[in-house]
């Protein structure tokens, strides 16, 4: 019996060491998971990045008629044009809008607006890109939503893709010469026009032979009316434009080199 306390007392020691023992085991468990998991974690990060890259790799697409893009969220919003805006002479007669290429009869066309004006379109959608025309003495802007501009070289646009095109007056002398600024580009005036088209399932059949795909069109001007030869019931002249110029194989959009 005289052992019996001493039993206790060694007994008790032993219980700790063990229930210490345990929580050193368990915690070194706990961390080795904990480690695995960050591990595993930073794997799966790396491996994303390394597919974003591959999928997306930096730098600018540029194909034969494409839109220049690397991802839709990447692009700079529309109102970001890489051209100068001057005011246009207040003497100077007011700037009329693009004529489309005349057509002897009446051709078939949407009697209805099915397309219509993107409101905020500057803000909201990405610039594709500007191109200037000496035909015409233009500068024109492109600009698509988030469906468009997201779209990769070589694919072809999924319904809701809109794209914008805007027209300005290019700046000129008193003797009608184009002026540029000192990157030798053109230098924007007035905005003369806002021609906008959009594909949806169904879209373009009331074109007929001239259907250019899926795609239907409009055009107003920059108070948002109707310009007179791009109304409803008038833009057979961009579809068949779209068709014979773009072609099936652009999925009837103008790209740019």
């Amino acid at each position: 019996m005289r052992y019996l306390p001493m039993i206790k007392y060694i007994l008790k020691r032993w219980v700790k060491i063990l229930v210490l023992l345990s929580a050193l085991l368990l915690g070194f468990a706990l961390a080795e998971m904990l480690s695995m998991t960050i591990s595993l974690s930073t794997s799966i990060s790396v491996a994303q990045r390394q597919y974003s890259t591959r999928s997306h790799p930096p730098g600018v697409y540029v194909q034969v008629g494409r839109p220049a893009h690397t991802t839709g969220s990447t692009l700079p919003p529309c109102s970001a044009i890489p051209r100068l805006l001057q005011a246009s002479n207040p003497k100077a007669a007011a700037p009329l809008p693009p004529t489309l290429p005349g057509i002897s009869s009446p051709r078939p066309a949407p009697q209805i607006d099915r397309v219509g004006f993107p409101e905020n379109y500057r803000n909201e959608f990405k610039l594709i890109y500007v191109v200037d025309r000496p035909d015409n003495k233009q500068v024109r802007v492109i600009c698509g939503n988030d469906i468009a501009a997201a779209v990769k070289p070589g694919k072809t646009f999924p319904y809701g893709s809109v794209f914008v095109m805007e027209i300005y007056n290019a700046k000129q002398d008193a003797n009608g010469n184009i002026l540029k600024d000192e990157k030798g580009q053109y230098i924007r005036e007035a905005l003369t026009a806002i021609f906008v088209h959009r594909k949806e399932q169904g879209f373009g059949a009331d074109y007929l032979d001239d259907r250019s795909g899926e795609w239907e069109y409009i055009g107003y001007r920059p108070d948002k009316t109707y310009l007179p030869n791009a109304a409803p019931g008038k833009t057979n002249a961009c579809a068949s434009c779209h068709l014979r110029q773009a072609g099936k194989s652009e999925d009837y959009v103008f790209r740019k080199e």
